[in-house]
């Protein structure tokens, strides 16, 4: 039987896709130069696509590295909620409001990736997510030889220079040499030092938030990266003088770096953790043993050689997740002391405004949030295409019933926070009511149209009430504000850029040493 040439094990008869790492020894290994450029993926941008599954987590909500990312890096949060449509929304507006809302670049910048490592709330099935989109997989049968790593080599460029991520064309060998040197020390920073085993999990979370962001999906959708190929064959679309596995690399260090010095700012500042994430970290190998076992892997070992190669341990995971807990605690009070005065948006808005138009975002239009509490009509006669109709009784029925829980509303303290409570008990739409009904950053054209024209009235206030009938039904209304669209980024992207000011002026007080050489990565099965 013929053999993998990429991980040597034996193929199936009849077929050219490996059982155990499932490439294809029919496609040819050749670079991606003639992919599509980043500009021409920008451009496509806003088409309809089905995107790759990935795991859960973007890029775009923990602490970055650098002080350059604006609005520019960023997708608009409305799209989200377009996407798992609340019963007022409309799929016409929908699709409108996606194609107008701003077109996110596909070029996510080194400081948003390089922190965006892991969510601040632990649970233990992130193990799962971690590179395969919540699936565990079995790992390869057989680990790639000398003799197979020599026929992948064409496609790997030469080792470059030794003091950056260029050092080697391929940190990746095989499973039994990733054991051996998982506890070598690769970097140190002040008293803080960093094995191989440890950064292997940096490496892979790094590798899986940005294959799960908007940027990582478009990446893939339009061949800028195929997972199906080794990283280290495939030229960066972020950066061309580096591979995919030297970009990830990269991003990898940055990360532990920006965390180890917030970790130690927590420290000084007396900051300790939460007791569920005390408790988490004392019981994180009987968690993972019990998720293994439920995967039908042995034990907890298994797990983290599936999804993060060999050479991983407990105590190299347990690390990870500590040191992001730390950080976040000081990185999440910082940027809540972080305020900006009206005449400082304005400025950073000016100083980016070529960066903002270019991405759709201009001083018109406001972004509004608003509660709503949907009373639906009940009965009704469906059709044979499956078209419900109400009569006219069902209808009032409907109306008095959403009328008398106004008026209920209406003699008590008419705050927002006895509305939410409402929404919570009384609405019928799914999409909301356990959120106290509340829809965040609506923008206009995004709901139907009596919804949309409540909320878009220039004379709406906070506070404002009253009721909407739409197709769905009756809508109690709560005006909460309105926000200006360009604001509202403007605002995110001046609180980021001071965050990572603060890191960097962090990072710029250590010393910093990373031995590039001795830097090497498991094997993970990404395609699966």
């Amino acid at each position: 039987m013929e053999k993998c040439k990429f991980c040597d094990a034996q193929l199936e008869e009849g077929s050219t896709v490996c059982p155990g790492c499932g490439k294809d020894n029919a496609a040819q290994q050749a670079p991606v130069e003639e992919t599509p450029a980043a500009e021409t993926v920008a451009e496509q941008e806003t088409a309809e696509v089905e995107q790759p599954a990935a795991a859960e987590g973007t890029a775009d909500t923990q602490p970055a590295s650098e002080a350059e990312a604006t609005s520019a890096d960023q997708q608009p949060e409305n799209q989200e909620e377009n996407e798992t449509a609340p019963a007022e929304q409309q799929s016409e507006k929908q699709e409108d409001a996606k194609s107008e809302a701003p077109a996110a670049k596909t070029g996510l910048s080194a400081g948003k990736l390089a922190l965006a490592v892991a969510a601040v709330v632990v649970v233990i099935a992130v193990v799962v997510a971690l590179v395969f989109g919540g699936k565990v997989k079995e790992p390869a049968q057989e680990t790639p030889t000398e003799e197979t790593a020599a026929e992948v080599q064409p496609t790997i460029p030469a080792d470059g220079n030794p003091d950056d991520e260029t050092c080697k064309g391929t940190y990746t060998i095989t499973d039994e040499a990733a054991e051996a040197d998982a506890d070598k020390i690769v970097a140190k920073i002040g008293d803080h030092t960093l094995t191989n085993g440890q950064l292997r999990v940096f490496y892979w979370q790094t590798v899986t938030n940005y294959l799960s962001s908007n940027t990582g999906s478009y990446m893939m959708y339009y061949g800028g990266l195929d997972i199906t190929q080794p990283l280290d064959t495939q030229r960066c679309m972020e950066d061309e003088n580096l591979t995919w596995q030297q970009f990830f690399l990269k991003e990898a260090l940055n990360a532990w770096k920006n965390y180890v010095v917030l970790s130690e700012k927590a420290a000084e500042s007396g900051m300790e953790m939460e007791a569920d994430a005390k408790a988490y970290l004392d019981s994180i190998e009987d968690n993972l043993t019990q998720l293994a076992q439920s995967y039908g892997l042995e034990n907890a070992q298994e797990l983290l050689k599936v999804n993060l190669g060999a050479g991983v341990n407990i105590e190299d995971f347990a690390n990870f997740q500590r040191l992001v807990i730390n950080g976040n605690l000081y990185y999440d009070d910082f940027q809540a002391g972080i305020n900006p005065t009206a005449e400082e948006l304005d400025a950073f808005f000016a100083q980016h405004e070529e960066d903002y138009v270019a991405s759709g975002i201009t001083k018109d239009g406001d972004f509004v949030d608003v509660r709503h509490v949907l009373i639906s009509p009940e009965g009704g006669t469906t059709d044979e295409n499956g078209t419900t109709t109400y009569s006219d009784a069902e209808w009032e029925a409907c109306e008095t019933k959403a009328r008398e829980l106004m008026n209920s509303w209406t003699l008590g303290d008419r705050s927002e926070s006895s509305f939410a409570a409402l929404a919570q008990s009384a609405s019928q739409d799914p999409g909301s009511a356990s959120n106290g009904g509340l829809y965040q950053n609506v923008r206009e054209g995004q709901m139907v149209p009596e919804f949309n024209d409540w909320c878009f009235d220039e004379k709406r206030e906070p506070g404002h009430s009253g009721i909407v009938k739409t197709d769905y039904g009756y809508h109690l209304m709560y005006f909460v504000g309105r926000t200006p669209i360009w604001e509202y980024y403007t605002r995110q992207d001046y609180i980021l850029d001071k965050s990572n000011a603060m890191v960097q002026e962090l990072i710029g007080r250590q010393s910093v040493d990373v031995d590039y050489g001795a830097i090497t990565l498991g094997l993970v099965n990404l395609a699966g």
